[in-house]
């Protein structure tokens, strides 16, 4: 880093000089030309300003070409002042020895060494300022040196030259005491700004690490509710890239959000649908954003899972409930009920009963069966049997039942449609397993108008085998869907509602997981994850 800064400064330098260089050109050419009253410097004078120019050329372009290389900064440094405080001596020798007006470049000379190199470039700056004027002054009033040709004047007096050099070295060895000063300071705030820097950059790359790592989506908004900035999760969350929601409206791109965060700041849930038509339960935190601009800071995380674990952990309570009084009250039920359907079978055998007698008997001994299959789903629910787990080949199990329901079917004018992998392993008991199939056909079936599909897919999805029914019929209402999986509710006219109760006890015994999608006017999906078989495992449990 410090010999990038050095390279950065002998560069400027370079560029100065060669700026300095050019007036110089252009002020010499304008004398010599005669625009100024003509013929202002002799011939030899003008050859020597020209060569003076020159110079400072070539050792700039000297300078451009060392700098290039890389290597060798220092060497160059010190070269550049060799070349500034020649020029200067020049000049000064040129425009009247130690009382010239160009003795003012020697502090330049200085002052650029050490904005070069530092306090040690100011101190040969200094160094080499001194002896050159020294001897410059010394040797044209002793006589050793011409003074220039067109110049007439005596030789200073002894006194007096020694006040001019004694003024001259003391501004030079002050310039360079206060620019060695100056540099060395400037030299400390530019280690303490990049030390500042390095911390900074390190502190933002940290910041930015965690915020593109946290797991809560993170979005900023402005004080006119602009988007401002959006982390991956809350990318991932809203379905929306960070390049696209820039300076948009949060209220045009996630309604729902802007909505319930105008209405109540704190925090909160809100069911939000993300750009890839996904719907979600989010819970959501605001904080003012402080800073300039002003604006808030969206903190959000999805709850989906969490809510649906919530709602499966209080269905099973309220099934836990339900199922003891199921059992109880299918015990008491059960034992009159056999008593009452053996009656009036006995009654239905005598002789002297009409017809109108025995259709009467016939309809208490149909709504007694009915009954007696109601109490068996009671305790179907109430105390499923526990699987009985084995290596089940799914497709061959899904064909058997879709063909035993196909005659259903076709007597209501439904198509059955099936899909199966033949080479899954489903880790099932096989009797419930074509329970859990049969009661969604049925199920699928009463929903589905004459003329409709219901289609049956088994296949796999990661570690599961995935078993899905769907059907073409109305779909279920928003407000029931929550409560479809409750014991004894139902939108059947003749339903018991413990169809899909007795398929979500089953299929949570087998260590699976039941869900639905549906849309009104389109349709529901019965979707049912089974785990694979693992043949080992299950024959060691065997």
């Amino acid at each position: 880093m410090a010999a990038d800064g050095l390279y950065k400064k002998l560069v400027l330098l370079t560029g100065i000089r060669l700026a300095v260089g050019t007036a110089l050109l252009i002020a010499t050419a304008w004398l010599t030309l005669g625009v100024a009253g003509g013929g202002a410097f002799p011939r030899a004078v003008e050859a020597s300003l020209y060569a003076i120019i020159a110079s400072m050329y070539v050792a700039s372009l000297v300078a451009t070409f060392l700098l290039r290389t890389g290597r060798n900064l220092t060497v160059v440094g010190h070269f550049q002042i060799a070349a500034d405080v020649v020029a200067a001596t020049g000049l000064v020798y040129l425009t009247g020895g130690a009382e010239s007006i160009f003795t003012i470049l020697y502090p330049l000379a200085i002052v650029s060494g050490a904005i070069g190199l530092g306090r040690r470039g100011a101190a040969v700056g200094a160094a080499a300022s001194s002896i050159a004027f020294c001897l410059l002054a010394w040797s044209t009033d002793a006589g050793f040196l011409e003074p220039a040709a067109y110049l007439e004047r005596a030789p200073l007096p002894s006194g007096r030259l020694a006040v001019v050099m004694a003024a001259n070295l003391s501004a030079f060895l002050l310039v360079g005491a206060l620019s060695a000063f100056l540099a060395e300071q400037l030299q400390g705030a530019r280690t303490r700004l990049a030390a500042s820097e390095t911390r900074l950059e390190a502190l933002e790359a940290i910041y930015s690490a965690v915020v593109r790592s946290i797991g809560s989506g993170i979005l900023t908004t402005d004080e006119t509710g602009r988007i401002t900035y959006l982390n991956p999760a809350a990318e991932a969350l809203t379905g929306i890239a960070d390049a696209q929601a820039r300076s948009q409206e949060l209220q045009a791109l996630l309604p729902e959000l802007a909505d319930a965060v105008s209405r109540k700041p704190a925090q909160s849930e809100v069911q939000l649908r993300a750009r890839d038509g996904v719907e979600r339960i989010v819970g959501y935190a605001v904080a003012p954003l402080s800073g300039s601009p002003p604006g808030q800071v969206i903190l959000f995380q999805d709850l989906t899972e969490l809510r649906q674990m919530e709602a499966a952990v209080r269905r099973s309570d309220r099934l836990a409930v339900v199922g003891g009084l199921a059992a109880g009250l299918a015990h008491e039920i059960r034992n009159p009920l056999a008593s009452m359907c053996g009656s009036i079978e006995m009654l239905g055998g005598s002789p002297h009963l009409d017809e109108k007698e025995r259709r009467l008997m016939h309809v208490v001994l149909s709504e007694a069966e009915r009954l007696e299959a109601l109490v068996r789903d009671f305790l179907s629910f109430a105390r499923p049997a526990s699987p009985e787990l084995t290596a089940l080949p799914g497709a061959r199990a899904v064909a058997e039942t879709v063909d035993l329901f196909r005659p259903q079917a076709a007597g209501r004018g439904i198509e059955l449609q099936t899909s199966a992998d033949e080479s899954l392993l489903v880790r099932a008991d096989a009797r419930q397993f074509r329970q859990v199939l049969w009661n969604l056909l049925g199920n699928a079936a009463d929903a589905t108008p004459s003329g409709g599909l219901v289609r049956v897919r088994l296949a796999r999805h990661g570690s599961h085998a995935l078993l899905e029914v769907a059907d073409s019929g109305e779909g279920i209402a928003p407000e029931d869907l929550g409560r479809i999986f409750d014991p004894f509710f139902t939108t059947k006219e003749r339903g018991t509602g413990l169809g899909l109760a007795v398929v979500h006890r089953i299929v949570e015994a087998h260590g699976g997981e039941l869900s639905v999608r549906s849309e009104p006017g389109k349709g529901s999906t019965f979707r049912v994850a089974l785990p694979l078989a693992d043949t080992a495992r299950i024959g060691a449990q065997a």
